[in-house]
């Protein structure tokens, strides 16, 4: 595994930073209905650069993981301001009371599927990636 597509699939991953960062450690405001979206979408944004450097001829698995991931997101969202509705309101006492809640497993279980398609899919196509990266650099003629 390269340090280049490591670092490519974690810049996405920014927003999940700043959530936990940013959000919980500075300001002290409550993160989880902030990290699902963030979380989810970092899925689908390495499935996008998996997809946009490698091509896989004949095959619709590609465009259905990305369905399926922007769908993910999408409820993901959905149920996180759902579940931001519900930590302002009187039903939330504490912790354990969002377990409780359907819109934090809804939330949790779409993002972490979301984002785990992505992780798959990247562990798997990575090393092709690399390989086509090298022969590509091969092939430019160089100046000396």
């Amino acid at each position: 595994m390269s340090a280049e597509s490591w670092f490519k699939i974690s810049l996405p991953g920014i927003p999940v930073a700043f959530t936990i960062f940013g959000v919980w450690l500075y300001w002290g405001d409550n993160p989880i209905p902030l990290l699902p979206p963030s979380i989810a979408f970092w899925g689908l944004m390495i499935l996008f650069y998996l997809f946009s450097h490698l091509y896989i001829p004949d095959r619709r698995l590609p465009l259905l993981l990305v369905i399926f991931s922007s769908i993910f997101w999408l409820v993901a969202s959905i149920t996180s301001h759902n579940l931001g509705g519900f930590l302002s309101s009187t039903r939330y006492s504490g912790p354990m009371s969002v377990l409780r809640d359907k819109d934090f497993w809804y939330a949790y279980i779409c993002s972490v599927v979301g984002c785990a398609v992505g992780i798959w899919q990247f562990f798997r196509l990575e090393p092709l990636i690399v390989d086509q990266i090298r022969r590509d650099r091969r092939m430019i003629p160089r100046e000396e």
